[in-house]
């Protein structure tokens, strides 16, 4: 592992929050990108991207009380030490909805008519593949669970192998990130559907590699990030089910000549 990734001068730069950094311009060019290739002017752009970093930076800290308890609100609530390293920058299905609030205000805000969110799903999941191998060098909460597994991480102070979590979440990224580039352009994933479905691919996969992080119980043998994941996805499926009824209904009255 290697918390401390080089030095400038007598200044340590950590592997962690240059990762997060990195991530985040490896997603801001990817969002770039997106919006040019969409032909959204910059008028919306702009104020929809920063409304969006603002609410996934505040969702990200906030979220930390639901997932850890009360006891941390007073380094979570002092947005003075946004980047204080005994919290770190917070909890990525915070900062995933609070960006997504974000960005929906400020898109209402400005009149822009549908949603301009669908650029931001493949933006997110890049960001997340870098981010997370800062993640890893950090060895972020222990990694992981104990294993026996050939690819399991040796930490310095244990005498076991551990599952290489924040591995198995750059993996899966990169994975979706194609995924969701090959899907851009489908009817039904637009107006926002495209980012709904990467948000629910991603949950699903995070509920599952709960089981193997070190986040603590909180009911019924599951973490509060399981609970985040259920809720989500039960929301999506909702919103798809009501969303395929209501085409299919408009399909029936729709007068056929």
């Amino acid at each position: 592992m290697r918390p401390i990734l080089f030095t400038i001068g007598n200044t340590p730069i950590y592997s962690h929050g240059f990762f997060v950094l990195m991530g985040l311009l490896a997603g801001l060019v990817v969002l770039v990108l997106e919006a040019r290739d969409r032909r959204w002017p910059k008028e919306e752009v702009v104020p929809i991207t920063l409304a969006a970093f603002v609410g996934g930076m505040m969702g990200a800290r906030v979220s930390i009380l639901f997932l850890d308890g009360w006891s941390t609100a007073p380094l979570v609530l002092n947005f003075y030490n946004l980047f204080d390293p005994r919290l770190g920058l917070g909890s990525i299905l915070g900062a995933v909805a609070g960006a997504y609030v974000g960005g929906y205000i400020a898109s209402r805000v400005i009149g822009k008519e549908g949603c301009a969110c669908d650029a931001f799903a493949p933006a997110m999941a890049l960001a997340m593949v870098v981010g997370r191998l800062g993640c890893f060098l950090a060895a972020e909460d222990g990694l992981g669970k104990a294993t026996t597994l050939p690819w399991g991480v040796h930490l310095p102070d244990a005498a076991y192998l551990v599952h290489p979590t924040p591995l198995y979440d750059a993996a899966f990224n990169l994975i979706w990130f194609a995924v969701l580039l090959l899907l851009r352009n489908h009817r039904s994933l637009q107006n926002g559907n495209l980012l709904k479905f990467g948000l629910g691919g991603y949950a699903f996969f995070r509920f599952w590699v709960e089981f193997v992080r070190n986040n603590r119980l909180l009911a019924l043998g599951l973490t509060a990030h399981q609970f985040v994941c259920l809720g989500l996805l039960l929301a999506l499926a909702v919103y798809f089910w009501r969303s395929r009824r209501a085409r299919a209904s408009a399909r029936v009255m729709t007068p056929t000549g």
